[in-house]
Formats: structure tokens, sequence, C-alpha cells
């Protein structure tokens, strides 16, 4: 087992550091921009003396760490893997390149052609052939002698033990031919205006090279700093490498002070079968001549509008370090120097209160002295009788938009067909109390118009399916059922619900993706631990006796984790309401995973699994549901491993094992159900 003295420590498990507080001086006030390497007096952390000593995170204070690395790939439809352990003066020679940097793309080939992988799947790791191994310094060279070779070969290997093991996905299949990206930006055009949103193609000045950007925007909302805007440095890149998911990423945020309107019905806009991306990079380019610090295309109505960005002034940020003193930045904004025409969707604009619970601009928040109580306790040693204490949290009324709208767009698509409704309450409106909360709040179901349930019908999916969009996390069971919990009997039900709803959404709009998730299959998941030698955690509760209850989660919920072949199993509160929704969420961290995998002892070796094609594995779903329902409200867990299958029960938070068989299908029959 290789390993080596940590550098950062020099294997002594603790270092002893310059204190934060000497970056910015003797003062209370500092520049965030700026260095002065002098103490503060008054410094929370080292008391005026400019050094703390901690231990060391590089290597868990244990003064080593491990100088090796594990490749492998899987195939998943054969079960096949191979593994190739890099370690100081082994089989394998780095190859080293002019830049000094060791890439993946050879091992990963070997191993591939070794199990009979033909394409690579990064979805499932995000892992690519040209992925940096390690990097070498100059002074390395294949024909050094050995003791010095392999002393700067096990620094480099060490230098990566953050992430010692690199899992590559594939199948016997080749990749299917990727898009063209004019077609894949016009599909993206298309998709903003059946959503009637922005598409906005953004290119930025960084230092000496530009960054280009692709997302979806709500007309108005502020130009985001250049400190927010990054992505590859040409735009066919940029419009290959831009999903759905991605140009909504962080939509709420962006939107979160643009206008709010109503949607009107308007004739579609005809969409090109393809955008010439040379031309629209011209037009953009052309915006940006001089020094302008960036230029934008707009797809709005149909058409693209262009407009180069201007400076806007500076704002200032002010944060506490730990050391007790403020961090002044300065950020420079920027706006356009033209703004698009008012799209023709937009309606009415939508009435809104200031929030009562918050100061925009500031921290503070409500104090909990007011929760329950007619008013502020004036002997509150939090906000002093005054109701507003500072908080670090975002306000949980008005998400630190500062307003709450009286009405929201609810838009719900399957990125084919869309439905836009606007939710207002209207005074009056029945709302009969369907269940009690256990402080006593009553619990009101709405109307079918408020039940966001009825889409998937419509969509021709399950509940279950109906998630939200620009945040990729389902959509709640109040939301769905129309239920809604009144704490205050002066406030009607369906003006809560909508305040509820509408808070910090952005131009107070709730998109709906109504599709089922696009995920692999379960099975998949199994044969790939099945390869790797882990164990997948299958957690199920089936809530059928809570039927009815609206204070109660409905239907089943799931959860998957991978582990380590020996790790402990214990009980996790399954939360996805469907099996497809756990998958996903396990593959989207199946990295965390892995890497909680490998042995934190550096004495120990990364696991290198090799194994040979197997049969497919049966989907347990159906078995599973079975012990579910006869213990239902309890979670029921089910591991898998290459030693067979175990049933546990989950009581009081500890799990009570149930059977242990080579199969599924045998520990479900020992059972006797």
């Amino acid at each position: 087992m290789s390993m080596v003295d940590c550098d950062e420590c020099s294997g002594l498990g603790f270092q002893v550091r310059r204190c934060y507080c000497a970056a910015g001086g003797d003062q209370l006030l500092v520049e965030g921009d700026r260095y002065r390497d002098e103490t503060y007096a008054g410094c929370r952390v080292c008391g005026g003396d400019g050094s703390v000593a901690q231990a060391c995170h590089r290597c868990g204070h244990g003064g080593l760490r491990r100088a090796q690395l594990v490749v492998t790939v899987v195939n998943l439809d054969t079960g096949a893997a191979a593994s190739r352990r890099l370690v100081p003066g082994g089989p394998v020679v780095p190859q080293v390149d002019a830049e000094r940097v060791w890439r993946a793309q050879p091992v990963v080939a070997e191993l591939s052609d070794a199990v009979g992988v033909r394409g690579l799947r990064p979805r499932w790791t995000g892992r690519k052939p040209d992925d940096v191994l390690a990097w070498y310094p100059k002074s390395w060279q294949p024909d050094l002698p050995a003791p010095q070779r392999w002393r700067l070969e096990a620094a480099a290997l060490a230098g990566q033990d953050f992430d010692p093991w690199r899992v590559y996905v594939g199948r016997g299949s080749e990749l299917p031919a990727p898009g063209e990206p004019g077609r894949e930006l016009a599909r993206l055009c298309g998709l903003a205006d059946l959503l009637h949103l922005d598409l906005v193609v953004d290119a930025r000045r960084r230092y000496d090279w530009l960054t280009w950007q692709i997302r979806y925007e709500l007309p108005g909302s502020p130009v985001p700093g250049g400190q927010d805007v990054s992505g590859p440095a040409d735009l066919a890149s940029a419009v290959t490498g831009t999903t759905v998911t991605s140009a909504m990423h962080r939509l709420d945020e962006r939107g979160r002070h643009a206008p709010a309107y109503t949607m009107r019905s308007v004739p579609a806009a005809g969409v090109p079968p393809e955008v010439d991306l040379d031309r629209l990079g011209a037009a953009v380019l052309a915006d940006l001549a001089g020094d302008a610090p960036g230029a934008q295309a707009i797809w709005r109505d149909g058409r693209w509008w262009h407009t180069r960005l201007c400076p806007a002034g500076n704002v200032e940020e002010l944060h506490e370090r730990d050391t007790g003193q403020i961090v002044r930045y300065v950020r420079e904004t920027v706006r356009r120097a033209t703004e698009p025409p008012d799209p023709a969707w937009w309606g009415e604009p939508v009435e809104h209160r200031p929030c009562p619970d918050c100061r925009p601009g500031t921290r503070l928040r409500r104090c909990h002295c007011r929760i329950g109580a007619p008013g502020p306790d004036p002997e509150c040693s939090r906000c002093s009788g005054s109701g507003l204490a500072p908080s670090a949290l975002a306000c949980f009324t008005c998400r630190d938009g500062g307003r709450i709208p009286a009405a929201l767009t609810v838009t719900v698509t399957d990125l084919r067909r869309v439905s836009h409704e606007t939710w207002r309450s209207v005074p009056g409106e029945p709302a009969p109390v369907v269940g009690y909360q256990p402080n006593g709040s009553p619990v009101h179901q709405l109307g079918a118009h408020w039940r966001l349930r009825r889409h998937a019908e419509t969509f021709g999916v399950r509940p279950a399916d109906l998630t939200r969009l620009d945040e990729r996390q389902p959509v709640d069971q109040d939301l769905l059922d129309g239920t809604v919990t009144v704490f205050d009997p002066a406030v009607e039900p369906a003006r809560r619900h909508v305040e509820r709803i509408v808070a910090g959404l952005p131009g107070a709009r709730l998109f709906v993706l109504a599709a089922a998730p696009d995920t692999p299959p379960l099975t998949d998941l199994l044969r790939l631990a099945h390869a790797l030698d882990l164990t997948v955690v299958l957690t199920y509760c089936d809530h059928r006796l809570d039927a009815g209850d609206p204070t109660k989660i409905q239907g089943e919920r799931w959860d998957v984790r991978l582990l380590a072949r020996d790790a402990e199993v214990g009980a996790e509160f399954p939360f996805c309401a469907s099996v497809e929704l756990a998958v996903a969420r396990c593959v989207e961290y199946l990295d965390s995973h892995l890497l909680a995998a490998v042995p934190r002892d550096p004495q120990r070796p990364v696991p290198a699994p090799q194994a040979a094609p197997s049969p497919p594995v049966p989907d347990p779903t159906v078995l599973l549901r079975r012990v579910g329902r006869h213990y239902a409200g309890q979670p029921v867990v089910a591991s898998f491993g290459r030693t067979g299958c175990r049933l546990w029960l989950a009581e009081g938070g500890l799990v009570q094992p149930l059977a242990r068989a080579a199969t599924l299908d045998d520990a479900v029959s020992a059972l006797r159900l």
C-alpha cells in the first residue's frame, strides 16, 4: 500500500496557519479584494495572535495520504466490470502530455475494450474520457531513477486523493449521434414560446476570453452580474451543453424581482427548424465592440432582439467573518442598452402588497416571539420588542422577494403541450374543513380547480410524476390536493393557499413538468452495484392506512442508496413519491455514494472491483410492495449485494431483521406473508 506524508501538515495531522484576520488588517471594516498582512487585535478566532492551530482537513488529521487511484469501467448491458489500480511504480506508466497532465483516455479505452463498452454514458457519473487523472511536475521523466520517479508519482497521485475512485459507465452500443446545435437552439426557442419565457444567449468578457451562456429568463428580470455568468468559449458548445433543466436552473433567483403579470393567449409564433448559429454569433459579437462588458440576443415573441450590455454602477455587499470583521465587496452591475418591447403574452399586472415579516435589503426577519402571539414580546432578547430580528435565513413569508402577490400563474407542460392558469382567491369561496393539525389548526380543502392532481390525467401521467420544472423537486401534497392549513381565522383559506405557494416564485409563476422521470430503470442500478461489489439499499413505505387524512403522507414513498459491501444498514425515511424519482436522485448523487464507499483510512486500499458478465437482475419492486402492504405504515428495507438479499423492518429509528436469503423471492417466501 503506497502512502505519503501529507504535504499540507508535513505528516503532523495538524497545521498552524495564518489567521484569516491578517488578510484585512487591524480594522473592523475591510476590503474584500485587498490584502494586508496585519493581525486584527479584536479577532474572535486568534485573539489577536495572528496564528491558529487546526486539524488538517486534507488528511483527516491522520498525517498520511493515500497515493493511489482506481479507474473502473462497467458495462451495463452485461454487468461486467474491469478496474486498474494506479500506484507509484506500477505496471501502468503515466502518459503525460505537453502540459504535464495524465488524462484518463488511454486507461479508459483499455478497460472499455476488456468489458465490451463502445459508448460511455456520462449521465451516470459525469465522467469523460479526457478527465485529468493527475498533474505531474516538470521534473518527472519516465527514465528517472526509480526511487526519485516513484516519489514524484506518489506526490501526484496523492494530490487526487479527494477523488480516488473514477467509475465510468457505458454500454455495448455506440453513443447516438449528437444533435445539430442549430436545431437544438431552435427547440429551446420553441419551448420559450410555449412557456412564455425569454431565451437569452449571453456573451460576457472574462479577462482575455469570452464565455457564453444560454438560459431562460422572465421579462423584466435584472441582468445577472459577470460573476453569475459562466460557460464555454464558443456558442456551439454552449448550445450542445444546454438542456431544459440547466436553462431553467436558478430561475427563481434571477426572476425574484421580475414584474408579475397574468398570461394571455396569443397566436403561436413561428420558430424556424434551425437557427443559423454563425449569423447569431456574429450579431452578438458585433455588439461586443469597444469596451462593452457583454452582449445578449433575446428570443421573444418569435424573433431575436439584440442589445449590448452597459455598466450600471456598483453595489456594495457586506459579509461578516468569523473573526468579527465586516468584509466589503464592490460588485459592478450591468444593464441592457435597449430593452425589447413588452411581450405580447403579458396580461394584466398582478397586484401585490409589501411583506409584513421582513425588511427588503436587510437581514431583519419576523422574530420567533411573534409566532402564535398577537404581537411581539417587549422583553424578547432577540428583537427587543420590535418584532424583527436579524437572521441569515430567507424570509419564510416572501422568500426575500419583499412582496406578496395576490395571484399566480400556474404553467403545466410536458414540453410539447402547455396549460396556463391564473389562480386568484375569491372572497367567500367554500373550503370545508377536512382535518386538524396536531396543534389544532384546521386543514381546509379547496375546490377541484385548485387541485393540481387533475392535470396528471390530462397529460397522461401519474400524480407522482408532477415535478417543479425550475427546481427538479416533486410537487408537494397540499398543492396536489388543494389542501391548506389556516393559522389565522381572519385569513380565508384560498388567500392563504395562494400566498403560501407564490412566496419566492419568479414573477408569481409556478412551472410544473407533467412527464415521467427520464431516469434509468432500477434494474440498471442493481446491475451497476453488483458489478462494483456495492450494496443497494431500497426502502419502501406503504401509507395506505393514512388514506384520506390530509395531515399524513399519502400513497407510497421510496428511497434508494448505494453503500459499501460491509457498511451498516440504517433506517432512512423514504420521501420520493415513486421509485423512478428515487432512482433519479440516486443517479444524480452517484459520485457522492461512490466516494462514501471508499475507506477513509489511507492504509486500506481503494476498491478495484472485477466482475464477469452476469444475468439480468429482476425488478424487486413488486415483491417489495407485497411486503410493504403487510407492514403498512412502517418502512421496509431491502439490501441487495453479491452475497444475497436481506430484509429489515424499520422501527423507532432502528432496523429489525426480517429475513435473509440468496434472492428477494426466497426472502419474501421465508416470511410466509
